[in-house]
This record gives structure tokens, C-alpha cells and sequence, in this order.
């Protein structure tokens, strides 16, 4: 039997090997059952030396990436807040490019059997999860991904949160069917724990996976052993259980 495919989307500012990066300890127990997909978002996010001398952590941060990649630091979209005065609703600058490329790149893959997101890639993460849980696939957002792209078996959502602007609702309309994992920092102040319980609600069958850290993966080994259970009991055993659906 091949490897299963999963999806892992990046966060704000990050990229694909960064992100390969951060989870090495989670991915090296089951590199031998599951292929890792760490796509770069398409947008670009400059960061200025400004930014870097303001914020000794965004400076740490900018180090990091440069480090660890070439592709700098990288976005799935630019959210943009609403204008009244121009009579314009606030959106996401750039997911259309973002949805069309993960398309184009699932075409040359084969469909995925979990998505993986952590922060905007977990917003990211959710957003497609339930735009493949519509079995009507007639939300505009939804025609530019494969026709064969099955829902996959489980999302994984660290640092999630549901899109705020709503004009996206529309997405979420048929919920999240799927098996899911919440993992929810208690201290994380870029993405609060009550934001992230916004897209729980959507999920029909999640778990949560409460940590003492911040915005980040958790590392504790209790933490990773979760995780990669969940991707065992969840996605694996299904399919060596024969309901293959791709």
C-alpha cells in the first residue's frame, strides 16, 4: 500500500520547510506510513528592518526563517478590513490565487487523506475541510480544487480559528464531518483560545488537545503522542481498514 497524503499548511509569515521544520519530532514517527506535503504559500510577506528593530520577535523570528528556508517568509492570503466608507466587506486578499494553487498542486499529487494546519493554515485547513464536507460543491470557493478530491478523513488544527469576515460563511455551511483535533494553547495571545473554539463549533466529531504553551506546536511528549495517535486511529486505520475513498 502507498503512503497516505497529508496536507500541511504553514502559518502567517512561515513557508513550507519552516514549518517541515517545526514538527520534525511529529512527522519523523510516521514518515514510514504517511507522505508530508509542506506546499509555500504563493503571497509573499515583506518584512522591513523596521519591523525587525520594533520587535526583537519578529527579528528572532525573520533569523529563524532565514535559517531554515529559501523561500522567506510566505502568506495564504492578506486579511483586509472591512471599509465602510467605500461600501467594501472585509476579505481575504489572495485565497482565491491560494485555492487555485493548492489545486493545481493536488492535480499533480493525487488527492490528500488528512489536511494539517497550524494558525492561518489551520483557518486554511478548516476552510477547505468544509468546502470538501459539501456535497453539493457549489460554493464558488470549492470549483477551483480537484472534482476528485475526496473530504479527507481527519483535520488537524493547531492555533485554528474560523475566517471573522462573512462573506466566508457560506464555506462553512455544511460543518465538518470529518474526525478533527483542536490543539489549543491556553496561553496563546495571537490566536485566543476562545477565537479557536469558534471553528470547533463547525466540527461535528472533534477532540481537543489543551496545552500550557503559546502560539506554537507543543512539544511535550505526551502532546506529540496525541497527535500522532489521532493521525493513526483516524486516518491510517481507516484506510487499512479497506473504506478507501479517493
Amino acid at each position: 500500500m502507498s503512503k497516505l497524503r497529508i496536507l500541511c499548511l504553514h502559518g502567517f509569515t512561515s513557508n513550507g520547510s519552516v514549518h517541515a521544520q517545526q514538527i520534525r519530532s511529529i512527522t519523523k514517527n510516521l514518515s514510514d506510513e504517511f507522505e508530508f506535503l509542506f506546499p509555500d504559500g504563493p503571497h509573499e510577506v515583506e518584512i522591513t528592518d523596521k519591523m525587525k528593530l520594533e520587535s526583537p520577535t519578529m527579528r528572532s523570528w525573520s533569523e529563524f526563517v532565514a535559517q531554515n528556508s529559501t523561500s522567506g517568509h510566505r502568506a495564504w492570503w492578506f486579511a483586509k478590513d472591512p471599509n465602510p466608507a467605500k461600501n467594501k466587506p472585509g476579505r481575504f486578499k489572495g485565497v482565491e490565487q491560494s485555492l487555485d494553487y493548492l489545486g493545481d498542486l493536488l492535480q499533480k499529487t493525487g488527492p490528500v487523506h488528512a489536511i494539517w494546519g497550524f494558525s492561518q493554515g489551520a483557518c486554511f485547513a478548516g476552510m477547505l475541510m468544509a468546502l470538501l464536507s459539501n456535497p453539493q460543491k457549489d460554493n464558488p470557493l470549492r470549483s477551483r480544487l480537484p472534482n476528485n478530491q475526496a473530504v479527507p478523513s481527519a483535520g488537524i488544527f493547531i492555533s485554528g480559528f474560523k475566517a471573522r469576515f462573512p462573506q466566508y460563511d457560506s464555506a462553512y455551511a455544511s460543518g465538518i464531518e470529518a474526525p478533527s483535533l483542536h490543539v489549543i494553547g491556553s496561553k496563546d495571545t495571537a490566536v485566543t483560545p476562545e477565537r479557536s473554539e469558534m471553528l470547533l463549533e463547525i466540527c461535528k466529531n472533534p477532540t481537543v488537545l489543551r496545552h500550557d504553551g503559546g502560539h506554537d506546536v507543543p512539544g511535550s511528549e505526551e502532546d506529540e503522542k496525541t497527535i500522532v495517535d489521532f493521525l493513526r486511529q483516524n486516518v491510517r486505520a481507516e484506510y487499512m481498514g479497506g473504506r478507501e475513498k479517493m
